[in-house]
């Protein structure tokens, strides 16, 4: 008779424990709460997504600044036709950094298994990376090629402080703990 009560309350308490972790019930330790995990010391990967990138392309800096440039209105259309298609050429490494980014957070409980995907995906983001500022470079020589002399010292100085901000931002958004 014993045995049959404890298999009883077993069949009683099973189900609503069950169920309360279903509501989300559980142990607040066992959530990613930000009142439990923000001081944790866990690093938090990478913080750069592709739409950083998008705002870092050297043509958009370029048309937004037309009044310094003097851009003649051919050289403004053309330089917006350059822009919409270096977009293109580039969307799929913009979401290749959002995902290669996702992959290297950490998880809670690192493996070497973990610990090599992450650093995988860091080099597989570097390579991305790169290929995106090859991309940026080759397109803003290319639109440099119709500026003239003026033009073309006013883009230099202007792409100088571009990549200038462009390395800080993304050394800044590439530290762990984001």
């Amino acid at each position: 008779m014993h045995r049959r009560s404890i298999v009883l309350a077993a069949l009683i308490v099973l189900p609503m424990g069950t169920a309360a972790a279903q509501r989300g019930g559980g142990s607040r330790a066992t959530k990613r709460d930000p009142a439990v995990f923000a001081d944790d010391g866990v690093q938090r990967g990478p913080a750069i997504r592709g739409r950083d990138l998008e705002d870092l392309n050297p043509i958009k800096l370029f048309i937004d600044k037309r009044k310094d440039l003097k851009l003649s209105d051919a050289q403004l259309d053309g330089l917006k036709k350059s822009e919409a298609s270096l977009k293109e050429k580039n969307q799929p490494f913009y979401k290749a950094v959002d995902s290669l980014a996702r992959e290297m957070k950490p998880p809670l409980n690192e493996t070497p298994e973990t610990q090599d995907r992450m650093r995988n995906s860091r080099h597989d983001l570097d390579q991305v990376l790169t290929s995106i500022h090859e991309s940026y470079d080759a397109a803003a020589k290319e639109a440099m090629s119709g500026f003239d002399a003026d033009q073309q010292a006013k883009a230099n100085e202007l792409l100088g402080k571009l990549k200038e901000d462009t390395d800080k931002r993304v050394r800044e958004k590439m530290k762990p703990g984001h």
